[in-house]
This record gives structure tokens, C-alpha cells and sequence, in this order.
């Protein structure tokens, strides 16, 4: 989760450095009209130009419904309005402008109006600022004038093409006047005269609306910006080398997917990871609950050894009885109750440890021995690095083992009957144990691992089971015959409980 937010973060960090750079290199026009999608609004201050017979069309960069096309009559013009942010006594007034064809129709001066706003309402020297293009020589002309005493103008140095994109600027203060095309400076005058407008006229775009010169516009006009300061050459050239706006549009467009995507990819991921957290604590309840049922039947199965042991120790003692064999009988009960207070003391643990396990097993073989008249050889033998005090096994676990060696192989068994239990430890999870006897074996039809005439050994097997299923552990049960019926091996490796 944490990694999440970070990433989020440092998503949310570097977008916000994308477009406060964007912004930051951008110069801030105090009047634009971008007519991007058809807009016929003053983007800074949302006022509203009056379009009059004319159409939307591609603008210079081929992005549809983003420019104006004037048709070249007194029917087809853009009026911008008549408002203080488009009529700076200093500023620059910058435009982009295709002109599609010459327009001989009208009356008076042989030009075409680009942008014009009158000083007064006379017929000459009329224009406050204002373009024209020239239709003789094919050039732009850009006018300044205060009244008939004094009137600046500047014409583009070389003529400009048909059908061609020309970006103009121009610049004016008390002192200065400049035009600019297409990022280049034309030329620079001295003007001596602070600009003043007509209050009652508007900014007009395609026509001239005098009574003397009526003349018209056939072009695509786009980008007309208007700002309340004089333009260094830098940044009117960073307005004619700007990119197309519906690139940065895309990208932000872009950078906004891809964040949604990032968002929504943060979100599912979460929602997965929760969904899998849930999903785990969902199974881990339900193996905690298989947990308790697999040690309930662990309980059960070890519970049920017990009786099994009695049944055997007291048909032993029976046989004592009915033989009349009163002082075998007698020690017999006296070693088989010592056994019983032990695994009594033991049974309320669920495990035992090695030292204590040891210590019964020698006491069961002391109490079998007495059937067998002591004949019984058996040698318990640990390895010199078991701490046998310190280390803690499953209880009850290698008992029926020895009773089957005892039972089914040392029964029948002529001449000497011997049994050797040794200890090793495996590592810090395993004890190996083994289990020797030189009895008579198992049957040769039967090759199963398990004896299964031995109910005690088949709980053994279960155990080892359910235990590899609660701790996951890897215990292992073998047992092997020795060559020629010379008796049997088994091989048990019993995990090491924590106590």
C-alpha cells in the first residue's frame, strides 16, 4: 500500500512539472482568440466576437474547425469587439493569416484589410494600427497613425505567397513602432505619439468599414493575440516557432490517460491484492479449522494406542495368571504399573522428551523380557552430539514398533533374540531413528511398508500423516526386510515439537 502511494506520488509530482513548465514558457496574451472547435470567445475574458458570413476551417498545422476562411465581401468579416484589453495604448498585436486570393472588388486604396481599429472617424488616416496586404506588390503593410500630421507605416521587406501561412506582429509604444513577419523583424520606427482609438469603434477583421476605402478580405485568419506589452524579437519568434496546440492538447490528453491508467491500475491492484489477502485469510481459516480437526483426530488416534497397549500388557499378565507363574505375575504388575504412571504423566503432553521416551522403552523391554524369560538382548545407543533431555518427539511413537519386533519376529525366534534401537539427529527439525531386530521377518507375501496386522503400527503411520499436514513437515516411515528371514529394520524419521 505504502508502495502504491509513493508511486502515485511521483506519478502526481512529475505531471505537475509537465504543465507548470508548459505554462511557465508560455507567454499570456491579455486578449486571444485561438478559434479552436469552432470558439468565437476571447479566451481570457470570455467575451464574444460577432461572425459574420464565414466558415471554420483547418488552421496551419491541419486541425480541423481551428480557423476562420473570410470569403472576400462586405458580407463575410469577424468583428472582435471594442474592449480595453484589445485596444492597448502599448502592446503587440500578433496574427496568423493565409491569403487565398487578391479581392479587386470595393472602392479606394488597392489593398486587402488584415485587422483594423480607427483613431477617429474620418476617412484617411483613420487607422489606429491596422495590416493590410498590398495588392500590387504582393506585400503586408502595417500602419500606426495619430491623425493626418502623423502616420507610421512599415511594409514587408519581400512579398508574401498565395495560399501560404505568414505569421505578422506588430509592436507599438510612445516611442517605438515595429512589424514583424514570420518571426523576422521588417523594420523599426520611431513614433513620438501616444496611441489613441476611437471609444465607439470596434477591432475588425476583413474589412474596413470607411466610407471611401471600402475594400474586403479573402483569406484564413487564426491566432489573432493581443498583449499589453512591446514583444522582444526572442519572444515573437518563440510565437511563430510555437508547436501545434493540439500537440500539447494530445499529450496532456495523454499524460491524463496514462495517469487514469496508473490510478485505475493502482486501484485494481489493491482491489486484487485485497481480494488475495481476503483469499488468504479466507484459507488460512479454513486450514487453522482442518488444523484442529487433523490434531483432534491426532488425539483421538494417539488416545487410541493406549487401550491397545493396556490390552496387550494385561493379556500378558492374564497369561502369568493362568499359568500360575504368581511371582512372574507379581513382578510383571509392579514394572507395568511403573509404566503406566509414566506414560500417565507423559499423556498430558503432546510430546515427550527423548531421555523420557528412552526411559520407557527400556522399561516396556524390561516387562516383555520377563515372557521371555530374559532372553531379550536389547542395547539402546544415542549419537555423542544428542542432548537427549533437550530435544522433544511425538509421544507413543516407536513403542508399537518394538512390541511387533518382539510379537512377530523374536516370538518364534531360536537361540538368541536381540533388538538395537539407535538415535542420530538428522538437523534441527528431525530426529532418525532405527529400529533392529534378528527375529524371523515378515512373510514374503506380504510387502506392504506397514505391517498391517498391527493396528498400534497403523496409528503410527497416521500420526506421522496428520503431523506432516499440520507443521508440514517430511516425516518418513520404512521398513525393510533383512536378507534370508534374519529379521527386520525400520527406519523412522520423527519430527522435533517445540515444547
Amino acid at each position: 500500500m505504502k508502495s502504491i502511494s509513493k508511486y502515485l506520488f511521483i506519478a502526481f509530482f512529475f505531471i505537475g512539472i509537465i504543465f507548470h513548465s508548459a505554462a511557465q514558457t508560455q507567454l499570456k496574451p491579455i486578449a486571444k482568440f485561438s478559434f479552436n472547435d469552432k470558439n468565437d470567445q476571447d479566451e481570457i475574458s470570455n467575451k464574444k466576437a460577432r461572425l459574420t458570413g464565414v466558415s471554420f476551417t483547418n488552421d496551419r498545422f491541419g486541425n480541423a474547425n481551428n480557423a476562420v476562411y473570410l470569403f472576400g465581401n462586405q458580407y463575410s468579416y469577424i468583428n472582435l469587439g471594442n474592449y480595453k484589453a484589445i485596444k492597448p495604448t502599448c502592446g503587440s498585436i500578433s496574427l496568423w493569416v493565409k491569403i487565398e486570393n487578391e479581392v479587386l472588388a470595393g472602392q479606394g486604396y488597392k489593398f486587402n484589410p488584415i485587422i483594423i481599429t480607427k483613431c477617429s472617424n474620418e476617412d484617411d488616416f483613420f487607422e489606429a494600427y491596422s495590416m493590410f496586404y498590398l495588392i500590387e506588390t504582393k506585400k503586408i503593410n502595417a500602419t500606426c497613425t495619430k491623425d493626418s500630421t502623423k502616420q507610421i507605416g512599415i511594409t514587408s521587406l519581400k512579398p508574401i505567397d498565395h495560399l501560404t501561412w505568414n505569421h505578422m506582429v506588430l509592436t507599438y509604444d510612445d516611442n517605438w513602432f515595429s512589424f514583424y513577419v514570420d518571426g523576422k523583424l521588417e523594420k523599426q520606427l520611431a513614433k513620438n505619439y501616444k496611441t489613441q482609438f476611437n471609444e465607439t469603434d470596434s477591432v475588425l477583421v476583413g474589412i474596413t468599414a470607411n466610407n471611401k476605402n471600402k475594400r474586403y478580405l479573402m483569406a484564413t485568419v487564426d491566432d489573432i493575440e493581443f498583449y499589453d506589452k512591446v514583444l522582444t524579437e526572442k519572444e515573437v519568434s518563440e510565437l511563430y516557432h510555437a508547436p501545434n496546440p493540439n500537440k500539447n492538447k494530445i499529450i496532456y490528453e495523454w499524460l491524463l490517460v496514462c495517469l487514469t491508467i496508473l490510478i485505475l491500475g493502482a486501484l485494481l491492484y489493491l482491489l486484487i491484492k485485497y481480494q488475495i489477502k481476503k483469499g488468504i485469510i479466507k484459507e488460512k481459516e479454513k486450514l487453522e479449522l482442518q488444523n484442529k480437526l487433523l490434531e483432534t483426530e491426532l488425539r483421538v488416534n494417539r488416545a487410541s494406542m493406549n487401550p491397545h497397549f493396556l490390552f496387550n500388557s494385561l493379556n500378558a499378565l492374564h497369561n502369568f495368571i493362568l499359568n500360575n507363574e504368581i511371582d512372574n505375575a507379581s513382578d510383571y504388575l509392579i514394572k507395568f504399573s511403573k509404566i503406566i504412571r509414566k506414560i500417565l504423566d507423559s499423556n498430558m503432553h503432546e510430546s515427550i522428551s527423548l531421555d523420557l521416551e528412552i526411559e520407557l522403552l527400556e522399561r516396556y523391554l524390561e516387562i516383555e523380557n520377563l515372557r521371555f524369560e530374559e532372553n531379550i538382548n536389547y542395547t539402546i545407543i544415542t549419537d555423542d552430539n544428542l542432548v537427549a533431555s533437550s530435544i522433544h518427539i511425538p509421544i507413543m511413537m516407536l513403542q508399537p514398533f518394538i512390541e511387533n519386533a518382539i510379537w512377530h519376529g523374536l516370538l518364534n525366534k531360536k537361540g538368541e533374540k536381540i533388538i538395537t534401537i539407535s538415535f542420530s539427529v538428522i538437523d534441527e527439525k528431525y530426529v532418525y531413528c532405527i529400529i533392529e531386530d534378528n527375529g524371523t521377518g515378515r512373510k514374503k507375501n506380504d510387502v506392504i511398508v506397514l505391517e498391517k496386522k498391527s493396528l498400534a503400527t497403523s496409528f503410527v503411520l497416521q500420526r506421522l500423516e496428520l503431523l506432516n499436514k499440520i507443521y508440514n513437515f517430511n516425516c518418513s516411515l520404512v521398513i525393510e526386510d533383512k536378507p534370508n528371514n534374519s529379521g527386520t529394520i525400520i527406519k523412522i524419521t520423527l519430527p522435533i515439537l517445540n515444547t
